[in-house]
């Protein structure tokens, strides 16, 4: 696997690369010709501060660059010029406006690039996980950073977060704070590749001033820019993007009516589909079934209570849906590998979240 330190030995011209497919892009670092491997950026050449995974990456003149990978989560806010987003072997247009989120798993790159520029803003997804509180109840939260990320990973190209104007201008002067709080004074707008910026912060490291509480403010300002994403959340009317917010829509139902007597046909009847293809498309997106997803909600919340409560196993199993409490054990130690009552004394991990 290449390295994104190994990033200098690329020798693509644009033209070249502009006449090739994707999968065709070739590596020259002697003259000789080889296929691509997918550049893999490790975290260390990503986060400033490697005990908070947030970051914000302003692009001002993106270049066409090569498929690669990573292990953290990225929002991508296109912020004028227009290219080619490549995830796999599908391709999709991006223009100014355009949001879209990147779990990473998949090679994805850029072509094409005229004027592009982006805001990717960089975290670890435990960092959202902490914070989420009820953004999870929001439909287009569920559609722009669950169901899209899922079908993108399939090679659905739809997408379907345009911002106006007027809330793009917004969002760009929230991950700007985001930057001042994270960055202080250092400079580093310009810097393309993620080993040029670890450069650069390890070369200034003397001259970084982060305000105090500087942690604290940016995660406001990052929630604040998550929330206004998952309001702004529109669909353009084509079945794809129909189903992608129909299926956000269920799944928001069902983190935030998790403790009902939630059942499988009332829930695909909801998004208009038999139980059969509700069953399929669920399983697209959430890689397990709906049941399975609902014991995993409904697990997390008791295990939550466990946490932070003094209540017993038997109300903990009442308070998130469950009726019997002995089901609910099963299922608890079939999900987190111990009891309840050991997890309420202290053997189990922390709370997790669905």
């Amino acid at each position: 696997m290449w390295r994104a330190t190994n990033y200098g030995t690329l020798a693509i011209s644009r033209t070249k690369m502009l006449a090739r497919k994707p999968n065709e892009w070739r590596l020259s670092p002697r003259g000789d010709s080889a296929r691509i491997r997918p550049l893999k950026f490790e975290r260390e050449l990503v986060f400033p501060d490697r005990h908070f995974p947030l970051d914000v990456f302003f692009l001002e003149e993106h270049p066409d660059y090569p498929l690669h990978i990573h292990d953290f989560t990225v929002i991508v806010i296109v912020t004028r010029g227009h290219g080619i987003n490549i995830i796999g072997k599908e391709e999709f247009p991006i223009k100014a406006g355009d949001v879209f989120v990147h779990h990473g798993s998949r090679p994805h790159g850029y072509r094409a690039t005229e004027h592009l520029g982006l805001i990717n803003i960089i975290f670890d997804q435990s960092l959202l996980q902490r914070v989420r509180f009820d953004v999870t109840a929001l439909p287009g939260y569920q559609s722009l950073f669950v169901v899209e990320p899922a079908m993108l990973k399939e090679g659905h190209s739809a997408r379907h977060l345009t911002l106006p104007m007027d809330e793009l201008s917004k969002v760009k002067e929230l991950a700007e704070a985001m930057e001042k709080e994270i960055c202080g004074d250092l400079p580093r707008r310009g810097a393309v590749r993620f080993e040029e910026r670890h450069r650069t912060k390890a070369g200034n490291l003397s001259v970084r001033r982060a305000p105090d509480g500087h942690r604290f403010m940016a995660m406001t300002y990052f929630m604040a820019l998550v929330g206004l994403l998952s309001r702004a959340y529109h669909v353009k009317p084509t079945v794809e993007s129909g189903r992608i917010m129909k299926i956000g829509q269920v799944i928001a139902h069902m983190e935030s009516h998790f403790d009902e007597n939630l059942k499988i046909p009332a829930l695909a009847k909801m998004v208009g589909m038999s139980d059969r293809n509700f069953y399929r498309f669920f399983h697209r997106v959430k890689g397990e079934s709906p049941l399975a997803y609902l014991q995993r909600l409904r697990v997390a919340k008791g295990a939550r209570i466990l946490q932070t409560s003094d209540k017993s196993v038997s109300e903990a199993a009442l308070e998130c849906g469950f009726n019997d409490s002995n089901y609910f054990a099963r299922q608890f130690r079939r999900i987190l590998g111990v009891s309840p009552r050991q997890f309420q004394n202290g053997k189990g991990t922390s709370a997790p979240s669905a």
